[in-house]
């Protein structure tokens, strides 16, 4: 996006911490049911689930200390390759819940709002106002927390854009002693491995 081509535009990134190994079980059941998935492959998903287990070694002594089986009750695999599957459908009802607001830069070229765009854990919201960003993160806290997943708040990050130029703002609050900073001036935020602020950064890059 160019920053010169609109007057007004406010943009959050947001980051779920440790959203693999959080994500609940029964929201990776509930939410193949919410979008229609075929009975049969919900209760293989159920079945597999309740086989996951991991064990604890530790060498120590020319010895191997090893726990029992722990069951696995929270959270999917990092490299698995079922695993990223099972996440986006996780979230497949937030970027429902999105563009229900009906909020988000509008493409005049296409006549269509933008308001998010989502790759894995990694979303980014898209405003036309502080008010409209608002909307939109208080959105993605409900969900968050209707499925126990908290905010790391360490790597979101907002800005706002008015008259086409970077103007400060306040912080967003988004609960108790909880807020998402302001972007630095002359800083950038690393979204999919790509530096950007008002745009992406290709010299940088």
């Amino acid at each position: 996006m160019n920053v010169n081509a609109r007057k007004n535009l406010c943009m959050a990134w947001i980051d779920y911490q440790k959203a693999f190994d959080r994500m609940p079980h029964s929201w990776i059941i509930k939410s193949r049911e919410i979008i229609g998935i075929n009975t049969k492959v919900i209760s293989f998903t159920k079945k597999v689930m309740g086989y996951w287990r991991t064990r604890m070694r530790l060498h120590a002594e020319n010895k191997l200390i090893q726990t029992e089986d722990i069951k696995i009750q929270c959270g999917i695999f990092q490299g698995d390759s079922l695993s990223p599957l099972l996440f986006c459908i996780c979230l497949l009802p937030l970027t429902e819940q999105l563009n229900t607001l009906n909020k988000g830069y509008e493409e005049h070229t296409r006549k269509t709002k933008i308001s998010h765009l989502l790759c894995m854990d990694d979303l980014k919201l898209i405003a036309k106002s502080e008010k409209e960003l608002q909307k939109q993160i208080q959105t993605v806290k409900i969900f968050g927390d209707d499925i126990h997943m908290e905010f790391g708040l360490d790597k979101c990050v907002k800005f706002t854009f008015k008259g086409g130029k970077l103007t400060h703002s306040q912080n967003l609050v988004t609960d108790i002693n909880k807020e998402i900073q302001e972007l630095e001036q002359g800083k950038t935020y690393k979204y999919l491995g790509t530096e950007e602020d008002e745009g992406i950064q290709h010299q940088r890059m």
